[in-house]
């Protein structure tokens, strides 16, 4: 009857009642077939959509997605109570306003960002990116997809750039107009500003101590860090690679992939060690790119084409901006 045309006020609380009694005496699938015409529907009654919003999940997504009838206040109430699997596919509804998106972005939940980031006809506030960008920092595949966003302000779609590999960052210099230089500058200058002094001066001692009993070595600095030492890990790879800490940090920065692997080349490493260097600067924030595809292809090129001292004259030059 709701289906066919709208309801008299009198009537639509009744019938809204009788759905869901009618869906608890009915089997899965049956329930599920009512509950996709009603959220089809322009004229279904607003209590048996907004509890079946809050159903088990199977139930729940066809009404969150689709209907028509979920007001502002129901999908607010969602984003405050829902489950994660319930705010995951309500940060998938289309048109969400920034009242609905700033409730969903509150706990920061990489999952539930990343699919309001994939979500393009959502609006998202500058306090929602901000959340946005922070847990960005950690979790890859949420920057990917903030920077296929088109509706980023110049000024995060800036930031986002120095937390990408640098295929992504010349798309968003295109897309954004933003200007190369100032971008790779602020890049320099996270990487330089990144370590104490104290803890480079820790560092230095322990690499001295290295170096004068032999100790100095590759597999040294692989050690390092994985021990999670990461100042050791740059002045050893430095020491050894004839630069400063300072070339080597930016290199990183600037070289990514392509940096990591000339490092572990010029250090002596086996290509077999780099998955355990990406990935412990992955963990670090310093490695913006997956270990997978591209830069496996990127990695490989590398060692296959550079000898250890070409590598460590490639990471000079990528460094000179230090």
């Amino acid at each position: 009857m709701c289906l066919a045309q709208p309801l008299t006020p009198t009537a639509e609380p009744v019938v809204g009642e009788l759905l869901i009694t009618l869906s608890g005496a009915i089997d899965g699938p049956t329930k599920l077939a009512m509950v996709e015409k009603l959220a089809a529907s322009d004229w279904a009654p607003h209590s048996a959509i907004r509890h079946f919003a809050f159903d088990e999940i199977d139930i729940a997504c066809v009404v969150i997605r689709k209907s028509p009838r979920l007001t502002q206040q129901d999908m607010i109430s969602l984003a405050e109570t829902g489950s994660v699997d319930h705010r995951r596919h309500l940060a998938s509804r289309p048109n969400l306003g920034l009242a609905v998106t700033d409730v969903l972005v509150k706990p920061g939940e990489a999952v539930i960002l990343r699919a309001l980031a994939n979500n393009n006809t959502a609006q998202i506030s500058e306090s929602a990116l901000d959340i946005c960008l922070t847990v960005a920092k950690d979790h890859m595949k949420l920057r990917e997809a903030l920077a296929r966003r088109h509706d980023l302000p110049a000024e995060y779609a800036t930031q986002l750039c120095i937390m990408l590999p640098e295929n992504w960052r010349e798309d968003l210099y295109r897309r954004f107009g933003l200007d190369k230089e100032y971008v790779e500058g602020l890049a320099v200058k996270a990487a330089l500003s990144a370590t104490s002094a104290g803890v480079d001066d820790e560092a230095v001692r322990a690499i001295d101590a290295a170096e004068k009993s032999g100790a100095l070595t590759g597999k040294y600095a692989l050690t390092a860090l994985r021990a999670g030492k990461p100042a050791v890990f740059d002045h050893a790879v430095a020491r050894l690679c004839g630069l400063t800490p300072a070339q080597w940090r930016v290199a990183l920065a600037m070289g990514g992939v392509r940096a990591a692997a000339m490092a572990c080349q010029a250090c002596g490493l086996d290509r077999t060690d780099y998955p355990t260097v990406h990935r412990a600067l992955q963990r670090g924030g310093r490695m913006h790119q997956q270990l997978e595809g591209e830069a496996m292809n990127a990695a490989a090129n590398v060692f296959r084409m550079y000898g250890p001292e070409k590598a460590a004259n490639t990471l000079r030059q990528l460094g000179s901006r230090s």
